[in-house]
């Protein structure tokens, strides 16, 4: 063995700072820290999972054309939404026992892939009840089969017959189609979120009607609890204070299943204050997905004689409110709706979309990194790193189904673009981050085994299940300090 090999007891290693556009330029004396800053962005649509504009499909009537639907919405899609909600009837999705919309529907393959195309993700709800639509919300092969059923009131009159929720026959079809579902659309790169309950009216838990009274509480825990094991990485909704009562949600879904919070009827008297407290006391722990109360094409004073509680006389004014709400309950998602809605609000309340753009959902970004220039004998690397959150929800990096996978990370990039080492921080979690406070932890990181040569310090947060994928789009202003894969450069580091 030569001498050499205890060499790297004797190492000098110089950190040598290529100031970046927002970095402090100013040099300092051996042993002081250096500290670079970012700017945060506070104004691009930045597409992060679990948040954003959410534009709809909602098939109360026949579901979209998929090319008439992005003619409508492609400049809407690509200019503020984040993503694509389809809400349709299971008996569109599974018209015959088996046969399944996203391996036989070239429609609705389009409508799917049409979103992908233009960056969006999807979130689903699947109706089971017919009630305000124009046919049945569950396939005639399921009543074919004997599920017992009862009738509701048919979109632009009529009848639908809907199934007994408690009837076996209806829960075992529906069972098979919901394990199918997942298989297909458990996918966290493609899915935001799924509905997981979405019986009774609108699939909002309303005028549930069973065989027996008494299976209320074990129909429900029936229905979180299937899609709960079906879907294990996508996250999970339910409309807050349904028909069973925000007890038995909280205790079966909230609790039980790690469900998140959505409600629907923002900018209305349907919002109660109840309700809004439900949302506030659960944040930051969950997500909230918000939803405004009116839409489609009646006036706004029609909707205001609705209403009661308050006077509107534009669309503008609605939606300021709604966008108030919004913000106020720390909501991750609001909707853009439909062509009419989306073209409605990005031409009377402009102002209201890029508020939310700016300040709903996670805005992230890492306000000051410092460094010491100078290693301990041990050759380890200490660096301060402080965090922000300059949007008013939260990252629900601590949802079950996410499980904690989104990562700080830090990483060290030799001459030839390799990553050579990676460092997870074991402090920084970014589902504690909530707008107003600064979050700061010290790393230390072992570089003995870091190769002698140049390289450049990144940071990231990355998908730790996913090779270390950057995933998450940090708000800082100046984009050319970011790597095609979303690592943030930082400054150079030389061991020699």
């Amino acid at each position: 063995m030569t001498n050499s090999s205890f060499l790297p007891v004797f190492l000098s290693v110089i950190l040598l700072f290529c100031a970046c556009s927002r970095s402090k330029g100013t040099k300092e004396p051996k042993g002081v820290k250096n500290e670079v800053t970012f700017e945060p962005d506070l104004e691009s649509l930045i597409r992060n999972p679990g948040m954003g504009w959410v534009i709809y499909d909602d098939a109360n009537d026949e579901v979209a054309d998929a090319t008439d639907y992005w003619n409508k919405q492609d400049e809407i899609a690509r200019n503020y939404a984040s993503c694509l909600y389809i809400r349709w009837r299971w008996s569109d999705l599974e018209p015959e026992e088996g046969r399944y919309a996203w391996i036989y529907d070239d429609n609705f393959k389009a409508l799917v892939q049409g979103a992908l195309d233009r960056g969006l993700k999807l979130a689903f709800r699947v109706y089971v009840n017919g009630q305000d639509n124009i046919k049945p919300g569950t396939p005639q092969f399921v009543f074919d089969a004997g599920a017992a059923s009862y009738e509701v009131e048919k979109l632009g009159g009529g009848k639908n017959k809907t199934p007994y929720p408690d009837d076996p026959v209806f829960q075992e079809k529906f069972e098979n189609f919901i394990k199918a579902f997942a298989l297909e659309f458990d996918n966290t790169s493609k899915v935001d979120f799924i509905d997981g309950f979405n019986l009774g009216w609108w699939g909002e838990g309303h005028h549930l009607k069973f065989q027996n009274p008494l299976n209320k509480q074990s129909v429900f825990s029936w229905i979180i609890n299937l899609y709960g094991s079906a879907f294990e990485n996508v996250p999970l909704a339910l409309t807050v204070n349904s028909e069973v009562g925000y007890e038995l949600e909280k205790l079966v879904a909230f609790e039980g299943q790690d469900y998140i919070l959505r409600r629907d009827g923002l900018g209305s008297q349907w919002f109660s204050d109840y309700e809004k407290g439900i949302v506030k006391g659960n944040f930051p722990e969950k997500m909230f997905i918000a939803e405004a109360a009116y839409w489609g094409n009646g006036s706004i004073e029609y909707y205001s004689d609705i209403d009661k509680r308050h006077d509107w006389t534009t669309w503008n004014m609605y939606y300021t409110q709604v966008v108030d709400e919004a913000l106020e309950h720390h909501a991750n998602y609001l909707d853009l709706r439909e062509a009419l809605e989306s073209e409605r609000y990005v031409t009377q309340a402009l102002g209201q979309v890029e508020r939310f753009i700016r300040w709903g959902g996670y805005r992230i970004y890492p306000s000051e990194i410092s460094y010491e220039k100078q290693l301990t004998q041990e050759l380890k690397l200490k660096i301060n790193h402080t965090w922000r959150n300059i949007g008013v929800g939260v990252m629900p990096n601590n949802n079950l189904r996410w499980n904690f996978k989104y990562k700080v990370c830090f990483g060290f990039v030799d001459d030839k673009g390799e990553q050579v080492k990676v460092h997870y921080s074991k402090e920084a979690e970014p589902s504690d981050w909530i707008k107003g406070k600064d979050f700061s932890y010290e790393e230390t990181i072992d570089i003995s085994d870091l190769p002698t040569g140049k390289y450049q310090l990144v940071v990231a947060i990355v998908n730790s299940i996913m090779n270390d994928v950057g995933e998450i789009s940090l708000a800082i202003q100046d984009q050319s300090l970011f790597s095609e894969n979303k690592w943030l450069k930082v400054g150079s580091v030389e061991k020699k």
